[in-house]
């Protein structure tokens, strides 16, 4: 006879709010990787325990970073500050917990925008000095392609779950750059609103989420007619976001607020607020008395979101089926782009 974890109304409470029962009180697994700009550090993080495993060195102010399919490979885009204009990308061996390679791209300066292709063994990299799209071959460190976005300050990069439908942001012409990754050929650009910068991709790339700074909204874009679907305002800055591999809800964090809205991606309705208290912020935080909720990545089975709390020098994990921050870890200086490899990683 099977014994019901939950008394029967909670169990029918639950399922009326669509809850399922058995995602609930989930354990968190595999490990978080996160770039410390400050500190030009990456500090790859256990999910479960919530501890650091690891601190590695970077190259100047790394900004994003991108797993591998196999959770095996990290590559981190060292963007640099004013100081020190970056022009590399860190490969880094997560299982085994160290620095692989340092690969330079030359004159490829301010890479940032970074997204893994089927296969494991090409990266997709925006160079936002040079308007352009690279592909690098991570087993050799070698640039086998480029393609131009033909826009100015190609920044973030976005792509649905087969690498087929990829779009940067360029944000000076206020305008998305469609790419077929696979293919590695150019298609249309889309222009959307004034100074657009954070970019999500729905899972089948029908969808594009994008985040304009000069208007503090974002911009629900139909990827194959350009219209414009939907328009979420009254952000204190739109940046990164995310849509969760199920299809489910989309992510978008806002820093200026201190929030991370919840957005039903399907029928495009807000879901719900996480409001993240910013007590205790750093005087460097990005937006003063704010948490500032940046870097976002979603874990592959959509069960749990990581954010990088800049204002705190933390990293927080939501539960995606109660909507609750469930935890906080402790990260660098300045954390700012996140990833996750369901690896398990040994301290």
């Amino acid at each position: 006879m099977q014994i019901l974890k939950y008394p029967v109304c909670l169990l029918l409470l639950m399922l009326g709010l669509g809850i399922d029962p058995n995602q609930v009180g989930a354990q968190e697994t595999g490990t978080v990787i996160v770039a410390n700009m400050s500190d030009h550090t990456v500090t790859l993080l256990d999910a479960a325990s919530r501890k650091a495993i690891a601190t590695l060195p970077s190259g100047p102010a790394p900004h994003e970073v991108t797993v591998s399919g196999n959770g095996k490979w990290a590559i981190v885009t060292n963007y640099g500050n004013q100081g020190a204009i970056g022009s590399s990308l860190s490969l880094i061996n997560v299982q085994e917990k160290r620095v692989e390679q340092l690969f330079d791209l030359g004159i490829y300066k301010r890479p940032h925008g970074a997204f893994f292709l089927p296969g494991d063994s090409l990266v997709a990299i925006t160079s936002e000095v040079m308007k352009t799209l690279l592909f690098v071959d991570i087993r050799t460190g070698e640039i086998i392609d480029t393609l131009s976005t033909t826009q100015r300050a190609s920044h973030m990069l976005a792509s649905d779950a087969t690498g087929r439908r990829m779009f940067t942001t360029n944000i000076v012409d206020g305008t998305i750059t469609e790419f077929d990754g696979v293919a590695r050929n150019r298609g249309r650009v889309m222009k959307v609103a004034p100074m657009v910068e954070g970019i999500a991709v729905s899972p089948d790339g029908k969808r594009a989420w994008v985040g304009s700074n000069a208007n503090k909204a974002v911009y629900v874009v139909n990827t194959l007619s350009g219209e414009t679907e939907a328009t979420f305002a009254d952000f204190g800055f739109p940046y990164r976001m995310a849509v969760m591999p199920n299809g489910k809800y989309a992510l978008l964090c806002d820093p200026g607020k201190s929030q991370v809205r919840v957005i039903d991606a399907r029928t495009l309705e807000v879901v719900k607020i996480i409001s993240i208290g910013g007590e205790g912020a750093a005087v460097s935080a990005e937006f003063p008395g704010s948490a500032s909720p940046e870097g976002l990545i979603i874990t592959p089975d959509s069960r749990f979101a990581y954010v990088s709390l800049q204002g705190l020098n933390q990293v927080a994990s939501i539960d995606l089926t109660t909507l609750e921050i469930v935890g906080r870890f402790q990260a660098g200086v300045w954390p700012d782009g996140i990833g996750y490899s369901p690896l398990t990683v040994s301290k």
